[in-house]
């Protein structure tokens, strides 16, 4: 028969880490936003100012 209980953890299991991941993806791109948005607002104002 099957074990219930044991396939119960196993997906909890295995949801709750691709849920984890897709967390740490999120705060990876949204880092990686954050930098790109600071590096962009640095070179544009540079490009104003020899304009």
């Amino acid at each position: 028969m099957v074990d219930w209980g044991l396939a119960t953890k196993i997906a909890a299991g295995g949801f709750g880490m691709v849920f984890l991941i897709l967390v740490i993806i999120a705060f990876a791109v949204w880092l990686t936003y954050r930098g790109f948005s600071r590096f962009k607002k640095g070179s544009s104002g540079s490009e104003e100012k020899k304009g």
